[in-house]
């Protein structure tokens, strides 16, 4: 009990915020499902580890490393000259090694493939999350504590960044994602930023470097960050004028945090190299940034993904930014430039909404510049009437509740991952199950009149193809639409598995969702998210792909309409599509119509 009484309300504070993150992967249990944790964009960030290190194949020319039957461990991109080359920088890479290499070893031990991806990996890569989770709040920790912050308040802070914003969710159920690994560079950057400025030694001048250099290499628009070195206690013109002088008096300084920030680049500029031949190389092709029309409403406060309709936390350090108080004097001019930039550059990319997520992910890294005014908001009210202290103190029990139970929602695909609406929001609030026709009040996102620059919210017109292309045959209609197997399971044009057509994900996003484009006779063909159609690959085991750019013979199917929605494909060989067991590929090999060749069609 002495032993208790000694911790600080803190450290319970970061300690429960952990205990959360654990619970919530214990209920989960994502390390036992195959196309969990190693998913989405962490095939990139994590892609540097196994190939280097466990097949020394950083060109990932030996194999296409294909396990199971139907999953990849990579996805690469491929160049205009055949090049595998991965899309995403090694930053990520760096802080997963530790952790990589223990899996890795416990591997070898154990019974379990050592093969990059097997679950051990997946559990280290989950702890790795936590991990940093905890470390960024503790530096969170200092930083306040160097503003004079009692622990109460410190800890109020934790609870509530940790327990009440999307930070829980990219901690646990959607870990491990980039953003608290920049979360806890962000909360070191601000520790480092004021010891430098208290003393500017080389010891913390080259720390500062490497942190940049870290930083931007997960996420390259984050160098922005330095602003904030740059700018931190300068209140006003007299005071940017005595920083300017100072850093033109130590520009050696400035110089040497460059060359350390570059040298963390070193092994990304190599790794470039020795795939592309360039020391420099642009890996998102056809994705930028649209500079002249950012959707920074939309990214608020829309309801597809708004930052503050699904992390409402967030205002209260918003309002402390604006509260008179002399702490802020050095930090409010360097903290609300960078997050107007920042605002301004993440909602100026062509995928503001940025994929399906559970809110704005990519906000969370500002959460530790924001936690300053946010222990100062906590510090006023706790020290205002207690009708405050007890109406505040609701209000964020309420929101922490709120912030969970979404993050269940958006497990259980109940809180949609890219096509809330308004209406949907409010019939959905509160219900874990889904409401009765849950579909039809989803509106998608049109990625290609977003990767052109207009909004998302443009209804899909397609005018790819045209008459002449459909090999004679008159289109009658065109519909958006997605189809559910006999396992449960939505069929998806798997970038990860070649675009061979699998029925293994429990939510239609953008992979799972076609075009069914009708002719006469019930003859039909469908078109995937990339623009190819889906063929019956007869040389190669009648499997279904999703690769074709023009209608031919293999492209066409005919459609069979059984009732209740659901439906069958003949393939031009005269057999059904049929859902092979094991590796829940698409295949045409059915002489008749049983259970496996029956999909639930479902309309968009």
């Amino acid at each position: 009990m002495d032993f208790l009484k000694k911790i600080k309300l803190s450290t319970l504070a970061i300690l429960l915020v952990a205990l959360a993150c654990f619970i919530i992967d214990l209920s989960l249990k994502n390390w036992e499902k195959q196309d969990r944790v190693i998913e989405h964009d962490i095939h990139w960030y994590y892609a540097y580890l196994p190939s280097a290190f466990i097949y020394d194949d950083i060109k990932e020319e030996k194999s296409d490393y294909r396990f199971d039957d139907n999953y990849y461990l990579y996805w690469p991109l491929v160049t205009a000259d055949g090049k595998k080359i991965t899309k995403t920088t090694c930053g990520l890479a760096i802080l997963y090694s530790p952790f990589f290499f223990a899996a890795h070893a416990y591997a070898t031990i154990s019974d379990y493939p050592e093969n990059g991806f097997s679950e051990p990996y997946k559990i280290f890569l989950l702890l790795s999350a936590i991990f940093y989770l905890v470390l960024g709040l503790d530096f969170i920790r200092k930083v306040l504590r160097h503003y004079g912050f009692s622990d109460n308040h410190i800890a109020i802070t934790v609870l509530l960044l940790g327990l009440g914003t999307n930070l829980l969710c990219y901690s646990s159920q959607s870990a491990p994602m980039s953003h608290v690994y920049n979360f806890f560079l962000f909360a070191v950057f601000i520790h480092y930023t004021i010891k430098w400025h208290q003393s500017s030694s080389i010891k913390n001048t080259i720390i500062i470097g490497l942190l940049l250099g870290l930083i931007s290499l997960i996420r390259p628009s984050n160098v922005i960050i330095f602003l904030f070195f740059a700018l931190y206690n300068v209140s006003d013109m007299a005071s940017f004028r005595e920083r300017m002088a100072f850093f033109r008096k130590e520009c050696f300084l400035l110089n040497l945090i460059a060359l350390f920030a570059l040298l963390v680049w070193v092994p990304q500029f190599l790794y470039w190299k020795e795939v592309t031949g360039n020391y420099l190389f642009y890996s998102y092709t056809d994705e930028g940034f649209f500079f002249s029309h950012p959707r920074i409403m939309e990214g608020l406060f829309s309801f597809r993904k708004g930052w503050l309709v699904y992390t409402p936390m967030m205002i209260f350090p918003l309002i402390g930014l604006f509260f008179r108080d002399r702490l802020l004097n050095g930090l409010r001019f360097p903290v609300v430039l960078f997050m107007l930039l920042n605002i301004y550059i993440i909602f100026s990319w062509w995928c503001w909404w940025y994929g399906g997520t559970f809110g704005q992910r990519s906000m969370i890294e500002s959460y530790a510049l924001l936690a300053i005014p946010f222990a100062l908001v906590i510090r006023r009210v706790a020290e205002s009437r207690l009708w405050m202290r007890i109406a505040s103190g609701s209000v964020c029990l309420f929101l922490i509740w709120l912030n969970i139970f979404q993050t269940y929602q958006y497990e259980a695909l109940t809180l949609h991952w890219e096509g809330m609406t308004k209406e949907l929001y409010f019939k959905q609030f509160g219900k874990l199950d889904k409401i009765k026709d849950y579909d039809q009040y989803v509106s998608w996102a049109n990625y290609d009149e977003a990767k052109k620059g207009n909004s998302c919210e443009t209804p899909a017109v397609d005018t790819s193809q045209s008459i002449k292309d459909y090999n004679g045959r008159k289109e009658v209609q065109r519909s958006m639409i997605s189809l559910q197997a006999a396992n449960g399971k939505f069929l998806c044009a798997d970038e990860g598995l070649k675009l061979n057509v699998v029925a293994t994900k429990d939510k239609a996003s953008t992979w799972e969702t076609f075009t069914l484009v009708m002719f006469g006779n019930n003859e039909c063909a469908l078109r995937c998210h990339k623009n190819f159609f889906f063929s019956t690959e007869l040389n190669h085991e009648k499997e279904i792909t999703a690769t074709r750019e023009a209608i031919g013979t293999w492209e066409i199917f005919s459609l069979v309409e059984l009732g209740d929605g659901l439906v069958a494909f003949r393939a031009t060989n005269g057999k059904y599509l049929s859902l092979e067991d094991g590796s829940s590929r698409i295949v045409a090999k059915a002489d008749n119509i049983a259970e496996k060749e029956k999909f639930r069609l479902i309309k968009q």
